[in-house]
């Protein structure tokens, strides 16, 4: 009898044990949000005049709350932190933070100032601190994640020094079709729009608004499954080449 309730026991225990390990998880795992009490920075150097603008050079060091967190220097067309760093975000004390751009004097590392100014980051927030020619505009880079099948994208025209009131287009050669229109320059962000995801790379143009005159491409952009990104345009309006020549890029949002 003894062993009969043995083995009856150990029946209900397998049983048990089998639905457990076949119980599914039906919970979102959101891994593009994090919330551990700090906040998560970028920063991108989309200013071509910021030598002519500030009257200092364009390679700086930034500091957040008296702490230098950025090396080497932080020059045109960079960006910081590198992308293996948190998704490309830099971990950064929440609050309002004071903010320094400097370079280095003749007596001490970083002694002069170019710019200071608070910025408020909010726990567990992702911002891109976006630099151009005429301001820098700290922007909330937090998206409702986009529906199955798509993706999502924003837009920015950064390129300040074009022919005043000049607005753009951008068009996909996926898509065939305009996907932003009319977008004067400024440094604000469009909302967010739904990209159809097909696991196919798409060619962007920038062009001139209303027109098929190509100003930049950004050519073969991955577009990932219900992630986020966001556009922006920049550079030196009037030139076509070089260094600091009007050009089209994208970053992934966390």
């Amino acid at each position: 009898m003894m062993k009969k309730i043995t083995f009856y026991n150990s029946l209900i225990v397998v049983a048990i044990l089998l639905i457990s390990a076949c119980t599914k998880d039906d919970k979102l795992k959101a891994t593009y949000q994090i919330n551990n009490g700090g906040a998560y920075f970028r920063l991108i150097h989309a200013a071509p005049s910021f030598r002519l603008v500030y009257s200092q050079p364009d390679s700086f060091h930034v500091f957040i709350n008296g702490a230098k967190i950025n090396g080497p220097f932080l020059t045109y067309n960079a960006n910081f932190p590198a992308a293996a760093s948190i998704n490309g975000y830099a971990a950064v004390q929440a609050g309002t933070q004071p903010v320094k751009f400097s370079v280095a004097g003749t007596v001490n590392p970083d002694s002069i100032a170019i710019v200071t100014f608070n910025s408020t980051f909010t726990a567990g927030e992702w911002y891109t601190m976006l630099i151009t020619d005429s301001a820098r505009v700290l922007l909330t880079d937090s998206y409702t994640k986009p529906a199955a099948g798509s993706y999502g994208i924003r837009f920015i025209n950064a390129v300040m020094n074009d022919t005043a009131g000049k607005a753009v287009d951008v068009f996909s050669i996926r898509a065939n079709a305009n996907i932003f229109t009319n977008i004067k320059p400024g440094v604000t962000a469009t909302p967010f729009q739904a990209g159809s995801y097909n696991s196919l790379n798409d060619t962007l143009y920038v062009r001139r608004a209303g027109t098929t005159f190509n100003l930049a491409v950004l050519n073969n952009q991955a577009f990932a499954h219900q992630r986020a990104y966001t556009l922006y345009y920049k550079g030196n309006g009037s030139l076509a080449t070089g260094t600091k020549a009007r050009a089209l890029a994208a970053y992934l949002h966390p």
